[in-house]
């Protein structure tokens, strides 16, 4: 697939290093320096509207040049040793967060240097289809989003008698349905036999498999399923990624072409918010934060043969699937790790970049951080445990593509020290960072502005430049410990599943929003510092710009981030999707019938924009029983009951009846989720420039932040009054009282 990559001569790869060594540490002038930062900008600035492999190359070498100039400036010129222990571990500190952050960039970088855009190959011949086992692993998560995509899966174009659909309950195992807790015990089981009852109605090719006890998560639930299964290839799903109708035939033909295939992996799609996008509100107005590693870095993992397993929206192959043993339990992010053990191996993945499953993002903030710190644990555990630089039987690239996935989760460390370290100067007099005005202007200047505009080039059509900054940066607060814990015990974290399907009926703070909170306010505190050293300190004044400058990014984000964890209420179970299909409406009471285009609809309701002006009839729609008369992906016509919850002069909205009924889901199903095509619409790539963008943080600020602060201050407020500080003084005392006579004690000892 990428067999030019070897043939990349050993000694070209040893000049061209060489060539960059001495451009990278020859010593210049300021002027010179400036110089060319100013020729590489122009040119630049000239290029970068223009997307080909090439200039590509080039944009990505200047910048490459800039920050490697500014790395080797910086680790010779700027590390403050000389002012005590404490300076010289917080210069350190600062210093090992950005090597991090240019780490990050190079290995981006290489990452993005060619994007493989594969298409789907069809299978001709019914016969020539290979058996497919469709795994549903679920835990205990709502049945209606398990039968959905149980249905959805079920009503795939394949041969019927070519696969089979399988729900994995590892919420009714025997271990859940005798938990010691009676409510948990009878949750369980209501559930488990919700679940038994709906496989029995559906019938053919749906069945339901549980375990005795809850052994490694979903990895140990999928390996007990590969024993009682035989299909030559596992599609897995989670419980709420409901798969297009043409996901098999456009997929299992990579296996029949590539024989050492053993994974194609998908894009996931979401039809719902993550909770920054709907806290912030800004859910299909600025690229999903999914659409950067989905849309471009699996692209371009896939071109160095290093497309991993994403856990769902898969397929593999089961023959060398059970060569390594199964799905892989020695770290929590098994879809990875089981990936890397087969790269090793020898045997080849690809990826296919049309979305063809839709899922469920977590809805709170607390699921979120849920997610997202298994992620970063489970990476960090590979990292540490199967180390891809020293995993033999990987290439050279596909060791830098694994590392790249890798140490990207040890954004927690550097986010939080970018957030602490401006008010550590002007509040403490902390000289982290030893460098005049001048040579922040020559150096750190130029550096800042070729990470966004290499950013910029590299995802202008998925990623918007500042927003990866501020997701890293809040998660940063609340990851950071989950990080050194794994750090600390590689083994000791344990698999959780995220939340999924919440129901948020009204507005509430996230218990999470203390540590933005004050972090916010001693942002504003150093402000005063700042100013403070300008007036007394004239010497300092170049410093004081630099961190001035940082400070204010900072308030931006963390401001931002008060806005994102004040939770937006969100009353739709079954999110609508958009849609322009044409319908009918006909009136049980009147028979009436309406004609208008679908604005958009969900398993549970549906919005039509109505072709003709109804206010002279208003009152006989209004809550009246009506059909919709909808076309599925077939173009076959059927009608759905229902009940209109909302009409007006142009447009009707109303709530699906006998939405329990398998049938009628299954309609449903046909017309939401079927066509792959449909979810073009969330596809729209909207790009933005590094100023337009920044404007319009800005913008979301001041339109977000004041209601949020409000809140976030009240309650603040309240709980430190609801403090009983006396104890607290008194239990203070206490444990010092406790600790100065441990420390007295160990000394009479030595």
């Amino acid at each position: 697939m990428i067999s030019k990559k070897e043939q990349i001569p050993s000694l070209s790869l040893t000049i061209l290093f060489l060539l960059l060594a001495i451009i990278i540490t020859t010593p210049t002038s300021y002027n010179s320096q400036l110089t060319l930062f100013a020729t590489f900008f122009i040119l630049t600035l000239f290029l970068i509207k223009r997307q080909n492999e090439y200039i590509k190359l080039i944009i990505i070498f200047f910048g490459m040049i800039i920050s490697l100039r500014y790395f080797y400036w910086r680790t010779f010129n700027t590390l403050n040793l000389d002012e005590g222990f404490i300076n010289a571990l917080l210069s350190i500190t600062l210093y090992l967060a950005e090597v991090y952050s240019i780490v990050i960039l190079l290995l981006g970088s290489f990452v993005s240097l060619r994007l493989l855009e594969r298409k789907s190959i069809i299978i001709e011949k019914r016969e020539d289809y290979p058996t497919v086992d469709v795994f549903i692993p679920t835990y205990n998560e709502p049945p209606e989003i398990v039968k959905a995509t149980a249905l959805a899966a079920l009503s795939m174009d394949y041969p019927q008698e070519k696969f089979k659909v399988y729900i994995l309950d590892d919420g009714g195992t025997a271990q859940k349905l005798n938990d010691p807790d009676p409510d948990k015990r009878k949750e369980n089981t209501e559930r488990a036999m919700e679940l038994k009852k709906f496989v029995e109605s559906v019938g053919k090719n749906l069945y339901y498999l549980t375990r005795e006890k809850n052994l490694h998560a979903k990895a140990g639930n999928i390996n007990e399923a590969l024993k009682k299964t035989d299909g030559e290839l596992i599609l897995i799903l989670d419980c709420d990624h409901v798969p297009a109708e043409d996901f098999l035939k456009r997929t299992v033909g990579f296996f029949k072409k590539y024989p050492k295939m053993f994974l194609v992996q998908t894009p996931h799609s979401f039809y719902n918010p993550d909770p920054l996008e709907k806290n912030l509100g800004i859910f299909r107005i600025v690229p999903s934060e999914a659409d950067m590693f989905y849309k471009h870095i699996q692209k371009g993992l896939d071109f160095w043969s290093a497309s991993f397993f994403c856990g769902s929206a898969a397929i593999l192959r089961r023959e060398y699937l059970m060569e390594v043993g199964g799905i892989q339990g020695n770290t929590i992010t098994e879809d990875a790790e089981t990936a890397l053990e087969l790269h090793s191996r020898g045997y080849d993945s690809g990826y296919y970049a049309r979305p063809m499953i839709y899922g469920l993002q977590p809805e709170t903030f607390s699921a979120f951080v849920v997610q997202r710190t298994r992620w970063a644990q489970g990476m960090i555990q590979i990292f540490l445990l199967k180390n891809p630089l020293f995993k033999k039987g990987l290439r050279w690239y596909q060791k830098l593509s694994y590392l790249n996935a890798n140490v990207f989760w040890f954004f927690g460390f550097a986010r939080f020290v970018f957030l602490i370290a401006p008010v550590l100067y002007p509040i403490l007099g902390v000289r982290m960072y030893n460098a005049s005005l001048e040579d922040s202007l020559t150096y750190a200047v130029p550096h800042f502005i070729f990470s966004i505009l290499v950013s910029y080039y590299l995802y202008v059509k998925t990623r918007w430049n500042f927003f990866s900054e501020i997701y890293e940066a809040i998660q940063s607060l609340f990851i950071l410990p989950a990080i050194i814990s794994v750090i600390l015990s590689p083994r000791k974290p344990t698999f959780k599943v995220t939340p999924k399907g919440e129901n948020l009926e009204e507005e509430f703070l996230t218990p999470f929003y203390k540590p933005v909170y004050i972090l916010f306010h001693i942002i504003v505190i150093s402000f005063f510092f700042s100013l403070y050293r300008w007036i007394n300190f004239p010497e300092e004044r170049g410093v004081i710009i630099v961190v001035l400058f940082w400070q204010v990014f900072n308030f931006l984000i963390l401001g931002l981030g008060i806005s994102i964890l004040l939770e937006k209420p969100q009353r739709r179970n079954a999110f609508r999707i958009p849609t322009h299909d044409e319908s009918f409406v006909y009136i049980d009471s009147t028979r009436r019938v309406i004609s208008g285009r679908i604005k958009d609809i969900s398993l549970t309701g549906i919005w039509v924009e109505i072709d003709q002006d109804i206010t002279e009839y208003l009152s006989e729609v209004r809550d009246a029983y009506a059909r919709f008369i909808i076309k599925d992906i077939n173009n076959i016509a059927f009608y759905l009951q229902a009940q209109v919850v909302n009409a007006n002069a142009k447009n009707v909205r109303a709530k699906f009846l006998n939405t329990n009924d398998v049938e009628s889901i299954k309609k449903l199903i046909k017309v939401v989720y079927a066509s792959s095509s449909r979810w073009e619409i969330f596809r729209e790539e909207i790009t933005l420039g590094p100023i337009r963008t920044f404007l319009f943080l800005l913008k979301v600020f001041i339109k977000t932040f004041s209601r949020s602060y409000t809140v976030a201050s009240k309650e603040f407020f309240r709980e430190i009054k609801s403090i009983d500080y006396l104890l607290l003084i008194r239990n203070g005392y206490n444990y010092a009282k406790m600790l100065f006579n441990s420390i007295k004690k160990k000394q009479q000892e030595l």
